[in-house]
């Protein structure tokens, strides 16, 4: 501590600062001395190392700061060594020998000529000059008043790095004390590996885990008290003993809910995964805390043990949160010119009860489709994590495939299955009074089952630069009104994302769909449960609807199976802009199963404005195989959100 207050050269005469060299300006050359640092001896391989000493060194740090005096360096180099002596220690190094020297930098002599030149000039007109004005000025430096430079050199011997020979642990329980090695499952846990070099942080941060690991043994209130690290020299190794005090064992007591003022406390407390007197397990505490993140109805959660283990052999848990808006409101736009413009809008609550069930009202308005939603979802139905979900959707369609109108409902139950898979099974009612081309002025009313399975571990759901979707839908309706109608809709779809590199500005991105209707002819299905591809959602490149079969006067006719694909990759030039080349191809089959695998193929260029709440979409597509009269040249589409 006295050493890093106290001045680089101390002070001279009698202590009240006349002598001390750092009072003088720096400017002056006569009174400061510059020098330069290097640092012989690490090897090349070491760059860590060697960053890490010139972090550390006062002369390095101090250079625009020159001395006063050869001395004045001498003792920060001194100081110098203690702090690297301490750098190659946390480095594993603990035989590293530091030596310095100071020599004078070497003077590059100047020409003869000028030299001459120089010295007729002093001898002629500067002794006129002085001459002349009587004296000369006094702040004039001479080359010979300049100091000369110094080099200050440290050599460094780094020695044989240590190596790590042992780890064992002391665990100290209220009924034993335990002294053992370390296992090779702790080994892993705390990140540690006989064998590898010494170096001081990850022998610290084991300690760290190594708490960690007695917790998931079911002690919360377990603590590190003495961390002992033994070196043997000869054999150039490192022995570290562990020591630990974990206090009672517990078992998971009351929870107590803090901050909730619209939020139900039971409901909250309900999010907890373990069952009341379950052996104590951090993992469930994150868990928990992680599940009530989810919600969206909290700013901050925090989950923790709170006080000592009772007499019954529990601990009680806090759950402390910072309640968010309720409420909110939101909308979007878009533009293809094969679908015109659009937009939507919606409003949402998202604690209607008090128990964190969401309602959700929406509207979307096209020139292709206008329509209202309703969806509804609550949460913790019956069981944890299990929901209640219903929705309904009327529309007004006004496509080339078909018009009219459609009312559809669901409602259901939603539970995770596993780490990122999740599951809806319910029931549906639909309605739909639609005109198409081989099916005019039909109505039907159907009923049905929908089952889903899901599967997400994308990082992003705007803009995904890893992992993996995927979805089964199969979905078996019946006629209400006409008991012959029955089929069955059965469709894949997934996608893709590699990133690479790991700032994930560069992702390979795929996609892929298929599907089948299996029970009923085409001209039997209603208009809008038949499968039709293209436009932005889909086939880029094409119209809404007009891959696939068409009629005589090209209007797409829809049909009973689909196969789709779509590749891209996208590319983030700068932070906020972006561009992603992409080819799709796909086609829409009459039958159950594809006649053939001949696909309508398109490729283009899309542009990518990166926004804070996701990147906006311009993408242009030009038709691979253009149909006469039917395809034009090319269709540009305009979103928030990448393509998939």
């Amino acid at each position: 501590m006295l050493g890093a207050c106290s001045s680089d050269e101390g002070s001279g005469g009698l202590g009240f600062g006349f002598g001390n060299e750092d009072a003088v300006e720096q400017g002056d050359l006569r009174s400061t001395i510059p020098y330069e640092v290097e640092l012989v001896g690490i090897d090349a391989q070491e760059s860590d190392l060697l960053s890490a000493l010139e972090a550390v060194s006062t002369a390095r740090r101090l250079q625009s700061r020159p001395t006063a005096s050869r001395a004045g360096l001498q003792r920060r180099a001194e100081d110098d060594i203690e702090r690297f002596q301490a750098v190659l220690r946390s480095n594993g190094f603990y035989d590293g020998q530091i030596t310095f020297d100071i020599q004078e930098k070497p003077v590059v002599p100047q020409s003869g000529n000028e030299n001459t030149e120089l010295s007729e000039n002093a001898d002629a007109g500067d002794a006129t000059s002085d001459t002349a004005n009587g004296a000369a000025s006094e702040d004039a430096v001479s080359p010979a008043d300049t100091p000369t430079p110094l080099v200050l050199t440290y050599n460094i011997d780094t020695g044989a790095p240590y190596l790590i020979s042992s780890v064992d642990l002391v665990i100290v329980r209220p009924d034993e004390t335990i002294e053992r090695p370390a296992t090779d499952e702790e080994l892993v846990r705390t990140r540690l590996q006989i064998g590898q070099r010494a170096t001081a942080q990850p022998i610290i941060l084991a300690e760290q885990y190594g708490v960690d690991v007695l917790k998931d043994q079911g002690y919360p209130l377990v603590k590190s008290t003495k961390r002992t690290v033994m070196a043997d020299t000869a054999r150039k190794t490192i022995s570290i003993k562990y020591a630990f005090e974990t206090g009672p064992a517990a078992n998971f007591g009351a929870v107590t809910v803090n901050g909730a003022e619209q939020v139900d406390q039971d409901f909250i407390a309900g999010y907890r995964s373990w069952d009341p007197g379950e052996q104590y397990s951090p993992e469930e505490v994150r868990t928990t805390r992680r599940d009530l993140a989810q919600t969206n109805l909290f700013d901050s959660v925090i989950v923790k043990v709170a006080g000592p283990v009772g007499e019954n052999g529990e601990i009680p848990v806090e759950i402390n949160v910072v309640e968010r808006k309720m409420r909110s409101i939101g909308g979007g736009l878009d533009f293809s010119t094969a679908e015109g413009p659009g937009g939507n809008a919606f409003w949402e609550h998202r604690n209607l009860f008090g128990a964190g069930e969401r309602l959700r009202l929406g509207m979307d308005v096209s020139s292709l489709e206008q329509g209202v939603s309703a969806e509804f979802k609550k949460p913790q139905f019956l069981e944890r994590k299990q929901s209640f979900v219903a929705d309904a959707h009327a529309k007004n369609n006004d496509t080339d495939a078909y018009k009219g109108s459609t009312i559809d409902s669901f409602v259901g139950i939603e539970r995770p299955l596993g780490e990122n898979w999740s599951a809806s099974l319910g029931v549906t009612a639909e309605y739909s009074d639609l005109t198409g081309s081989d099916s005019p002025n039909e109505e039907f009313y159907l009923a049905g089952l929908r089952g889903i399975l899901r599967h997400d571990n994308t990082d992003n759901p705007l803009d995904p630069t890893k992992g993996t979707r995927f979805e089964i839908n199969v979905s078996p309706y019946m006629g209400l009104t006409d008991q012959d109608t029955g089929f069955t809709s059965v469709s894949l779809a997934g996608s893709q994302y590699l990133s690479v590199d790991k700032d994930g500005d560069y992702v390979f991105a795929a996609r892929a769909r298929t599907g089948t209707i299996i029970g009923e002819e085409r001209g039997s299905l209603p208009s809008n449960k038949r499968y039709y591809s293209g436009g932005g959602g889909s086939i880029r490149g094409y119209e809404y609807q007009k891959v696939g079969p068409l009629d005589d006067d090209h209007d797409p006719l829809g049909g009973r199976s689909v196969l789709e694909v779509g590749f891209e990759f996208r590319a983030r030039v700068t932070e906020s802009f972006g561009i992603v080349p992409f080819v799709e191809g796909g086609n829409v089959y009459a039958r159950s199963e594809p006649e053939d695998i001949s696909l309508l193929w398109a490729a283009g260029l899309g542009f990518r404005y990166y926004t804070a709440v996701g990147p906006l979409r311009f993408d242009v597509a030009l038709p691979l195989d253009k149909r006469d009269n039917v395809d034009d040249d090319f269709q540009l589409y305009i979103s928030l959100g990448q393509a998939f």
